[in-house]
């Protein structure tokens, strides 16, 4: 899942980039949508990992017979961690990214006016 939203992550810095090198009046509205839908999902999906992983964490904390569940713990917390701040980052990148959309759009309904 990680590396899913690290991916991800580089893939909205990469259109951001791209975008921010179009001259003025070139409107890539479609690539900054397929990309922004394809983010949102993306940082969804890391949403649905970190609530099946404090569901986990719930169990084991709620059950103290499972054997090596301080090790799980741990895990799952160093995970739960990493992967939050993936996501954070993920929809920090996508807000830039649809803001300069908004940008755009209203960029080039001026143009046309």
């Amino acid at each position: 899942m990680l590396q899913d939203i690290e991916d991800t992550t580089k893939l909205v810095v990469s259109a951001r980039a791209r975008v921010a090198r179009l001259a003025p009046g070139v409107v890539a509205v479609r690539e900054i949508d397929d990309v922004l839908t394809q983010g949102y999902a993306r940082a969804l999906e890391g949403d649905a990992w970190l609530m099946q992983a404090e569901e986990r964490v719930h169990e084991l904390i709620d059950n103290a017979s499972e054997p090596k569940r301080g090790r799980e713990l741990r895990t799952i917390a160093r995970e739960h961690d990493d992967v939050q701040q993936s996501v954070i980052e993920l929809r920090r990148e996508l807000e830039a990214l649809r803001e300069e959309r908004t940008r755009m759009r209203a960029r080039s309904r001026a143009g046309s006016s």
